[in-house]
């Protein structure tokens, strides 16, 4: 804690001990300590100034400490207050404990052996534990989130106002109810089973489910209670919005993955039939085959790019840990490769779907091959989370621009390759750059990948 920011209240009926407690601990502790000499008068201080602290002695006459305390739980039901007291023996301890104190010394020792360091302690932990039940608590009240302190029976100790939004009531009116009382039975059934698995095995318990078409993602977190030894925090989030649009994703992609099939379908009955007729056309004209062939060729291919587009960009949900040598080879052998060479001086596995993963690659290697005149040497390596692709080809113009569709600078080349790229490390959540190797040629980084060694 800064200097100076603790307000303590000092009472006792000694003006002696209160002073000199006020201004040790103002002087020598860094406190403001404020000393009043009576319960009643600490009581009227009270109403007027703001403390974060009261240290009382217990016995005074008029009003004694205990008595102080519970007007003060009146107005402040949590400040910190701390009681010195003459008596050390149980009852008097328990007496205290029970009637909500902060803590309690021995008045004695801070006389008699002078260890305001001591009480100087015990402020500032009470305090610090006050002010960040406070900050909890406001998190609690002003969070979004649904959030309840729930029994193993199922009944609500508090909830916070999002909850009670939800259920079309009051906080006030919550406590006490049970679930099984307040929403639907059978969700309210499946809450109270995840509150006591939770309670039983000491572990968070995670749950989703759907409450008047709204849907949840719920965590059951044990924790124990002053008033319930077996207790959970439900904290119950409204994913509604992100489930719809996971389906509207999902929708999209089946709708986009029926039409690439389709218009593919569709393209390959005549494409069939053309390359059937060429079959048995007179080459009279070389030339002339040579081109009709070539245009089949290239129709075929941006058929299947079509198709793997249509099919990479859905997200990843179910990723697998794969050696990215083994990926780089098999990626490799699916590209015609003449006269190029693969390096692969990155080591260890990534997370990734394998198939889509492997696809990233070859389409890769094919731009190295591809983009390149003559022979070209292809290098997969590893940088600080992720990995690349380089070569020492001509390199690429065109920035980020060149994962856009139908981008290329071959006049064979069909412009969904490197798209396909960028969907795939979007449908991972990676990230994908374009870079210059260090030989001048194209160097293609991936990152934000989970790799271990």
């Amino acid at each position: 804690m800064s200097e100076g920011d603790i307000r303590t209240l000092v009472v006792d009926d000694s003006e002696f001990f209160a002073d000199m407690t006020a201004q040790t601990l103002s002087q020598e502790h860094d406190m403001d300590a404020v000393s009043v000499h009576s319960g009643v008068a600490a009581a009227e201080r009270l109403t007027e100034d703001e403390f974060d602290c009261v240290v009382s002695d217990y016995e005074m006459p008029g009003m004694d400490g205990l008595e102080l305390l519970s007007t003060v739980r009146e107005e402040e039901p949590s400040l910190p207050f701390i009681l010195l007291t003459g008596r050390g023996d149980e009852e008097t301890a328990s007496e205290a404990i029970n009637a909500g104190v902060a803590d309690y010394l021995l008045k004695l020792e801070v006389v008699e052996d002078k260890q305001y360091g001591r009480l100087a302690n015990r402020i500032e932990s009470v305090v610090e534990q006050d002010r960040t039940r406070k900050k909890f608590e406001s998190l609690v009240a002003n969070s979004p989130d649904g959030i309840a302190h729930v029994t193993a029976k199922g009944v609500l100790l508090s909830t916070n106002p999002s909850l009670a939004d939800r259920l079309g009531t009051t906080v006030e009116a919550l406590s006490g109810e049970r679930l099984t009382d307040v929403m639907e039975t059978e969700t309210a059934r499946r809450r109270v089973a995840a509150v006591r698995e939770a309670i039983e095995t000491g572990e968070t318990v995670e749950t989703t489910d759907s409450v008047d078409g709204r849907h949840y993602q719920n965590q059951f977190v044990p924790v124990e209670s002053h008033r319930e030894r077996s207790t959970v925090q439900l904290i119950s989030r409204d994913v509604t919005e992100r489930v719809e649009r996971q389906r509207e994703l999902e929708r999209q992609n089946e709708r986009l993955e029926e039409f690439a099939s389709v218009v593919s379908h569709d393209l390959r009955n005549p494409l069939n039939v053309a390359d059937s007729a060429l079959e048995l056309l007179d080459a009279d004209d070389d030339e002339l085959v040579g081109k009709i062939d070539r245009s089949l060729d290239r129709m075929s291919d941006i058929i299947e790019d079509v198709l793997t587009l249509a099919r990479e960009g859905r997200a990843v949900d179910d990723p697998e840990w794969v050696d990215i040598g083994t990926l780089a080879e098999e990626a490799w052998a699916d590209v015609e490769t003449e006269d190029a060479t693969l390096s692969v001086t990155a080591s260890g596995q990534l997370e990734a779907d394998p198939t889509r993963a492997r696809d990233l690659f070859t389409n890769l290697f094919r731009n190295a091959v591809e983009h390149n005149d003559g022979p070209v040497s292809v290098t997969v390596g590893a940088v600080e989370g992720g990995f690349y692709v380089a070569d020492d080809g001509c390199g690429v113009d065109g920035g980020s621009g060149v994962f856009e569709m139908g981008y290329s600078t071959a006049d064979e080349g069909t412009g969904i390759g490197l798209a396909i790229v960028a969907q795939i490390a979007d449908a991972h959540g990676w990230g994908l750059d374009l870079a210059e190797s260090e030989v001048g040629g194209a160097r293609f980084e991936v990152t934000g990948v989970a790799r271990r060694e």
